[in-house]
């Protein structure tokens, strides 16, 4: 995607979503895998009974209790998974991390080919909405501000505007662009429209992912979906996230559930790393606490890769 600072904002409009502008090309004859098909269609219930069939010993009720959880700060995640298996030949599903702006809609085929909207609409409808409604929010418009990923903020602009009928504003917010179209008044969100008038925002969906409280304030009267709190608290802090794992695994080991995790070395200074890399046998993964979307990685594999990081 191309950076251009100080670009307002731009109004989207209801019945102006086009599906090849928010879907790869390869997704749109693409059709999910039976068992991709079948899990997203399972109901809770019927999830916590197959999960609770396969680990007999599981409280279902307990188990329940966590997919009913209703976090306070964090709405919507986005987790990248791997399938792995253990050098006893054990397989495990391993969570890598969790994102607090997660990406995915675009490359996701859609389940009902009489609802082109896909997750896009079911996430605007089932988590976004109620929430701004839920709230007593100030007067103004809606917005989708972003600092990546324009094919899926349009994507959730043009969603959004044709399931409420509203006007929605699209506005990027790059870190470093010393005039953005974004402000905040009071704690409330405005936008500037290509005829320079500021417009007042009561919800916007954020996809900005680079630092964004350097520029996002923590408490604000605009709703934002997710608010930065939820990037301070592990979402953009792959260190917090890392403890917060550990943590909540000891809630968990009673009941005879875990995550699985890479394992982390946290709190590391940079001549403590080449002791680490040679005592995971030489290769390693490093990564920046802060950094985010694909930034900050360090994949170790021989000692040239340890040398030049």
């Amino acid at each position: 995607m191309q950076i251009k600072f100080s670009e307002p904002a731009r109004p989207v409009l209801p019945d102006s979503f086009e599906v090849s502008k928010h879907y790869y090309e390869r997704v749109l004859n693409a059709q999910a895998h039976t068992l991709v098909a079948f899990f997203l269609n399972m109901t809770k219930e019927q999830i916590v009974e197959r999960y609770c069939h396969l680990n007999p010993l599981i409280d279902a009720e307990y188990l329940k209790s966590l997919i009913e959880y209703q976090p306070q700060y964090i709405y919507w995640t986005g987790t990248d998974l791997f399938h792995v298996t253990s050098a006893r030949g054990h397989n495990r599903m391993l969570v890598v991390e969790t994102n607090s702006c997660p990406s995915g809609q675009k490359s996701m085929p859609i389940l009902d080919d009489y609802q082109e909207m896909g997750g896009y609409r079911r996430l605007l409808e089932c988590s976004f909405l109620p929430l701004a409604n839920s709230r007593d929010l100030p007067e103004g418009s809606l917005a989708v501000v972003y600092d990546k990923n324009y094919m899926e903020a349009s994507g959730y602009a043009a969603a959004l505007a044709e399931i409420t009928g509203e006007e929605v504003f699209l506005v990027s917010f790059f870190n470093g662009d010393e005039n953005p179209a974004v402000r905040f008044v009071d704690g409330i969100m405005e936008v500037r429209d290509p005829d320079g008038v500021w417009h007042p925002i009561r919800a916007a969906l954020r996809y900005v992912t680079q630092k964004p409280w350097n520029r996002i304030p923590v408490n604000m009267k605009t709703f934002m979906y997710n608010p930065i709190i939820a990037c301070l608290a592990g979402g953009r802090n792959k260190l917090v996230a890392a403890k917060a794992y550990d943590f909540f695994n000891a809630e968990l080991q009673n009941n005879g559930l875990r995550i699985y995790t890479p394992e982390t070395i946290m709190d590391l200074t940079l001549n403590e790393i080449p002791l680490w890399v040679k005592r995971f046998g030489g290769h390693a993964v490093i990564k920046v606490p802060y950094s985010n979307a694909g930034q900050g990685v360090y994949t170790i594999t021989n000692e040239r890769e340890l040398e030049e990081f």
